[in-house]
């Protein structure tokens, strides 16, 4: 079977790598880029991503950077349990050396991994509450603890993820890259990151979108894998899930049941939708909505990134600002 994947980052890399060990598949790949970046996506939640990267013969220690013992939203302080920082950039180039970049002609099946582009899958529709969200980003240095900061409105939020050694990946995302750059200054003044020199920075976007608002996943002999088909954390965390859902992909397409891939992905996230529908309804500012979801919000995170209370996460959204 031919296979061509579109887009070498945490998803389709991955998938390569699972086609290429375990099956008899002629392979391509291609990436716009000419090497990995360093944009976002510095966390991970560890333990899915390091049993899903054992399957590849990947050690995921080896990348990591950093392992923040807590975490402050809006200045309330939460226990970090499964939240680390490593280092993506070198994992892809890693990785990237073990693919060959090429494009087969003929494809049985194409893999649309090219994320908020979804460059060959049909365009979703936006609307004021799912849609791309502005980022900015830079790479600076601080001496702080190694903790995880962020600061949140309705429409956005800011971070301080640690990089070791001093370094600081500091951003934010939002419905414009001047609010994603106000909610930045926000950060500082919150936090006390001054502002200082910065080793690099960019801006980009990330489709803040759930699978179910992401439909179809296949058109024609395409099919999407990561953040193109919304398999992304509502509160950012996109790295293992976009692992994920291409090893969904790989076991639905070894198991000669790519017809249930649409189905898969769904019933696999649907924590995305909670997270996704607990989002929706804090920036419409309809609590109560939100204050349903709660509880599955606070089941889904304790067990990927931190212990939450109801109590904690009642402070932090009922005083967001618009």
């Amino acid at each position: 079977m031919r296979i061509q994947i579109y887009g070498a980052g945490m998803a389709g890399s991955y998938l390569y790598m699972l086609l290429r060990n375990n099956g008899d598949y002629e392979l391509g790949i291609r990436d716009e880029r000419n090497s990995p970046d360093c944009r976002c996506a510095w966390g991970i939640a560890y333990r899915q991503a390091k049993n899903l990267y054992r399957d590849i013969g990947l050690d995921l220690d080896d990348y990591i950077i950093s392992r923040p013992r807590y975490a402050y939203a809006n200045g309330i302080r939460f226990r970090v349990k499964n939240i680390v920082m490593f280092d993506r950039k070198r994992l892809l180039q890693d990785l990237w050396k073990e693919l060959e970049f090429r494009e087969i002609e003929n494809p049985d099946i194409v893999v649309d991994a090219t994320g908020s582009k979804r460059a060959f899958l049909p365009e979703v529709g936006e609307d004021d509450v799912h849609m791309r969200y502005h980022t900015v980003q830079y790479i600076e240095e601080h001496e702080k603890d190694e903790d995880i900061y962020a600061y949140a409105r309705r429409t956005g939020y800011a971070w301080a993820f640690p990089l070791g050694e001093g370094r600081w990946h500091i951003g934010a995302g939002d419905k414009s890259v001047e609010r994603a750059e106000e909610m930045v200054k926000k950060l500082r003044e919150k936090y006390g990151f001054e502002e200082r020199e910065k080793s690099c920075g960019c801006r980009g976007f990330v489709r803040m979108y759930p699978p179910s608002k992401s439909l179809p996943f296949r058109d024609g002999n395409v099919y999407g894998v990561g953040e193109a088909i919304g398999c992304i954390s509502g509160f950012g965390e996109g790295n293992a899930p976009a692992l994920h859902s291409a090893k969904v992909f790989y076991d639905c397409l070894t198991s000669d049941c790519l017809d249930k891939y649409e189905t898969r992905i769904l019933e696999e996230f649907r924590w995305v939708e909670d997270e996704f529908g607990f989002l929706e309804a804090v920036q419409r500012g309809d609590m109560v909505s939100a204050l349903r979801l709660t509880r599955k919000v606070i089941r889904i995170e304790s067990e990927r990134s931190a212990e939450l209370t109801f109590r904690d996460i009642l402070k932090v959204i009922t005083n967001l600002k618009p």
